[in-house]
């Protein structure tokens, strides 16, 4: 800004000053270097406008980097953009080549990963919280008894990991390097007064063809939770309803029982937080009750019932039986269907207890103090 006025006023000055010594040179009839007067005020004010535009790019060298570059390195500077876009034009290139083969490093790495964790998933012996062996000790026997009982768990579980590939060190060599903490466990054992469920479970991955790493060992009471023809659950039914909605709800009412159960004192199996599972594929009688259900086309009650005492540890052993109005229509119970009319199909007979009974297993948060190896 300060440039711009500053030539502008000099510029004034300068024209002023031409224009003054014009009209003299005019008005004298004034003549410079032998040249008559009207081409010597033609002169001067030829060289009042040269005076004008020198005094211009010296002003404006003096006070702007910008004008002397301007004017002196023009040249320089065009080659300078043109270098510039070259070399910017290139590093474009670089970079969506550079792109380009991160795109394909991520594919290749994601590709990679998801091989590892399918190689890893392959490899699993037994995951992380899974059951390898599980017993039950009466109370009321003395130290030297449970530790016959542990040993036998000992070898239950080094059995059952060897024939998945795990490699177990000899079982003598186990004992003698956790001989305290297991008499330690025994002596636990032998003084509780009631039933205890004794399990091991692994602490973490265990990979097949590896050595058995982290074992934890749990000790729950093995209390009673059901008793014979107790009757643990019931819903209305509607046998009006589709085939696959009456499925769809005789389902959800058996995964309810097997959450249930476990709320209520039985063991869970810490891989699905429930007691037992139900597959599709494998419940010829589940359908059969379906089917009955639709053929009865009404509502009926659905009970579940226990027959025989069960336990923390399980079997969990349950049978069904439909009512309405307090009549019972049908029983699962073998015993019941040995009595009953012979209208009711004959395979229903077959369905019991095992679509709700599972291997015992264990739970992670019940372990105690005495959890080792």
């Amino acid at each position: 800004m300060l440039y711009i006025i500053v030539s502008i006023v000099i510029s004034g000055v300068i024209a002023y000053l031409g224009d003054a010594l014009g009209t003299l040179v005019g008005k004298k009839r004034l003549s410079l270097f032998g040249m008559r007067p009207r081409f010597t005020a033609l002169f001067v004010a030829i060289s009042t406008g040269i005076i004008i535009t020198l005094s211009t790019f010296g002003i404006g060298m003096m006070l702007s980097d910008d004008v002397r570059l301007a004017l002196f390195s023009i040249d320089k500077l065009k080659k300078d953009i043109d270098t510039l876009q070259a070399e910017s034009a290139a590093l474009s290139e670089i970079k969506t080549k550079l792109e380009n083969e991160k795109n394909i490093l991520s594919a290749d790495v994601e590709r990679l990963t998801t091989q590892v964790k399918i190689k890893e998933t392959e490899s699993v012996a037994f995951r992380k919280d899974e059951p390898l062996a599980i017993t039950v000790i009466k109370a009321g026997q003395e130290p030297k008894e449970v530790m016959k009982s542990i040993t036998n768990l000992i070898i239950q579980l080094s059995d059952h990991v060897r024939r998945r590939n795990v490699v177990v060190k000899p079982e003598i060599e186990f004992f003698t390097e956790n001989k305290d903490q297991l008499n330690m466990m025994a002596n636990h054992i032998a003084s509780s007064s009631s039933d205890l469920v004794v399990g091991a479970i692994a602490a973490e991955n265990i990979i097949a063809g590896e050595e058995l790493g982290n074992v934890r060992f749990i000790i729950l009471p093995n209390d009673l939770i059901f008793h014979k023809d107790q009757q643990i659950a019931s819903m209305e039914i509607d046998g009006t309803l589709d085939r696959a909605e009456i499925a769809k709800i005789m389902q959800n009412f058996m995964d309810e029982i097997n959450h249930e159960v476990v709320n209520v004192g039985m063991i869970a199996n810490p891989l699905t937080g429930s007691f037992g599972s139900m597959s599709y594929g494998s419940m010829l009688s589940f359908y059969d009750m379906v089917n009955k259900i639709k053929e009865l086309n009404r509502k009926i009650i659905l009970i579940a019932v226990v027959p025989e005492d069960i336990y923390a540890i399980g079997p969990l052993n349950v049978v069904f039986r439909f009512e309405e109005t307090g009549e019972n229509l049908f029983s699962t119970d073998p015993k019941a269907l040995a009595s009953s009319t012979p209208k009711v199909n004959s395979e229903i007979a077959s369905f019991t207890s095992e679509m709700l009974t599972t291997s015992p297993t264990t739970t992670p948060t019940a372990s105690e103090s005495l959890a080792n190896q």
